[in-house]
């Protein structure tokens, strides 16, 4: 491993609110200028004639990439929640797993409702399986735009309530 990749710190101003629409802006532009190439590429095809059996199926793998895009963009989502919590409520301890990040968290604000503690650790718990054991190739976790957005918009919220601006 490089050695820059060691004990690397990569956070000078901070992580924000911010950073999860900075993500949800990024995977919409890679999807989009996917989706542009795969149009071409499509109709690439439809010029040389080639049988629309493997445009569809050009089209069907494209949107399986898409899907994985989203899958990444939980998986980011979750990463930057866990590291507002450590950096707002306990910089100075390294606690593991979202559970205990929460838990010391709801004791020192009281500002996350049972409601959306139970929802974060639904999330949680399709952010290990997507880390621990994640689908494979060409078969896709099935997480859309949608679920991404209600993702997001919890993590907003909570975030929100807990760091008011």
């Amino acid at each position: 491993m490089r050695e820059e990749l060691k004990n690397t710190n990569w956070h000078i101003y901070g992580l924000s609110i911010t950073d999860y629409d900075y993500t949800k802006r990024l995977i919409n532009e890679i999807i989009k200028d996917r989706n542009k190439q795969i149009e071409i590429k499509a109709k690439e095809l439809e010029i040389q004639k080639i049988d629309s059996e493997a445009i569809a199926d050009l089209n069907y793998y494209a949107y399986v990439d898409n899907l994985f895009i989203w899958h990444f963009g939980i998986w980011r989502l979750q990463g930057i929640f866990e590291g507002i919590l450590k950096q707002e409520f306990f910089p100075n301890k390294n606690m593991h797993g979202l559970k205990s990040k929460l838990d010391y968290t709801r004791k020192v604000s009281r500002k996350i409702k049972p409601e959306d503690y139970n929802e974060l650790l639904e999330w949680g718990k399709i952010r290990n399986a997507l880390s621990h054991f994640p689908p494979e190739q060409y078969r896709p976790s099935l997480i859309q735009e949608s679920d991404f957005n209600e993702y997001l918009e919890l993590l907003k919220r909570v975030t929100s309530v807990l760091i008011p601006t």
